[in-house]
């Protein structure tokens, strides 16, 4: 399921059902707002035998809820997380300090890419990005953000700007 998810979402509105997707495979997706002040991404848990993911939003654009999403299904799915001890809390201060972060993030990489863009022309433009999520069944932020990530793109970039959000998306799962 989760190699799937970077192509079926390639818009907000396919956020909306996901927790009813995640629950066809067992797992429980929750949207909990983010805390002021607080940098937590995600989380991922067992409650009593099954796995929670649990998302704040906090970033609000597709893409880097998209990456935590995947981030956190792969510390289920690398076994990082089991049913009674450990519970893996993502934040902006600890991402990557540990192999399983490291290991996380690597796997939600692969889902989103499992084959590499190609290389940008040295000006970017929207045609590109839209040819290249085009042909990667993606969102058009999805190659932004991974562009803005491997600092090839300024985060402020023009690019970016009216990137599309899923917080409605989310606060729909309450």
């Amino acid at each position: 399921m989760a190699e799937r998810l970077p192509s079926s979402l390639a818009s907000p509105d396919l956020f909306r059902d996901l927790p009813k997707k995640f629950a066809e495979v067992g797992v429980v997706l929750v949207y909990v707002e983010a805390l002021p002040g607080a940098k937590i991404d995600g989380c991922a848990f067992f409650l009593d035998g099954t796995p929670v993911i649990g998302l704040s939003g906090r970033g609000k654009r597709l893409d880097k809820i998209l990456f935590t999403l995947l981030h956190e299904t792969a510390h289920l799915t690398l076994g990082h997380v089991n049913s009674d001890e450990v519970v893996i809390v993502d934040d902006e201060q600890h991402s990557g300090d540990s192999a399983c972060e490291q290991q996380a993030n690597d796997q939600a990489a692969v889902w989103i890419f499992p084959r590499p863009i190609p290389q940008p022309r040295e000006r970017i433009n929207q045609g590109w990005i839209t040819q290249v999520a085009l042909e990667r069944s993606l969102a058009p932020i999805v190659i932004v953000g991974h562009l803005q990530k491997h600092e090839r793109l300024e985060w402020r970039s023009t690019l970016a700007r009216n990137a599309p959000t899923v917080t409605e998306e989310l606060e729909s799962w309450l």
